[in-house]
């Protein structure tokens, strides 16, 4: 008797693969390690970081699939799987750094289940012990006023966390409804971003 053979799309192809090789489980964060699977990761963080961070341009540092993973204080990374297919939905990346875990970016599919499960996901961060970061724009305006999450409101603290210098403003410079007291201005990439240090780091 002859075998009969089914043949699979390139998507189901690609999902069997991506299942087998991260195996992740429904509705749990999980860590990866991008050194076990670089070539499997990239495109796949590229696009849900892309996803993120349309709405201001891109982020600072990430402008293709090779950036990804091309700075090495980014070495905590975190997915979850929360839709029918068994890709990661979001990605939360940080660095792990004397002063605790420090937020270095975020990443999600598109849909509003995505973005209402890493926004939830960074307000209850930020609000425990030893995790911080630097946040700006819409995203600062939901973490100080939905989430109430601590703000580092010292210019002398932030940049000895930063190790860096900063021009340092406390009010917003140009938006006075914003809330938090401790905004400030440091270049990211080749430009110049006004951010928001928040979060409980250990000082």
């Amino acid at each position: 008797m002859s075998k009969i053979f089914t043949i699979k799309t390139l998507n189901e192809f690609i999902n069997e693969v991506y299942t087998a090789t991260l195996g992740l489980k429904k509705n749990k964060w999980e860590e990866l390690n991008p050194s076990q699977h670089p070539d499997e990761l990239a495109d796949e963080f590229f696009d849900l970081i892309q996803n993120a961070y349309a709405a201001i341009g891109g982020h600072a540092k990430i402008h293709s699939p090779k950036d990804v993973f091309s700075e090495p204080r980014w070495n905590k990374w975190t997915v979850v799987d929360i839709d029918a297919d068994p890709e990661a939905d979001v990605l939360l990346f940080a660095q792990m750094t004397k002063f605790g875990t420090k937020s270095s970016g975020v990443g999600h599919d598109g849909t509003s289940v995505a973005k209402r499960e890493y926004i939830t996901a960074k307000g209850k961060a930020f609000n425990k012990s030893g995790y911080y970061g630097e946040v700006s724009q819409k995203f600062a305006e939901i973490m100080l006023k939905k989430y109430n999450v601590p703000v580092i409101d010292n210019h002398e603290d932030v940049e000895k966390i930063l190790n860096k210098t900063i021009e340092w403003f406390g009010e917003h410079p140009t938006d006075k409804s914003m809330p938090g007291n401790g905004w400030y201005k440091r270049k990211l990439g080749n430009e110049y971003h006004t951010k928001i240090m928040v979060g409980k780091p250990k000082i």
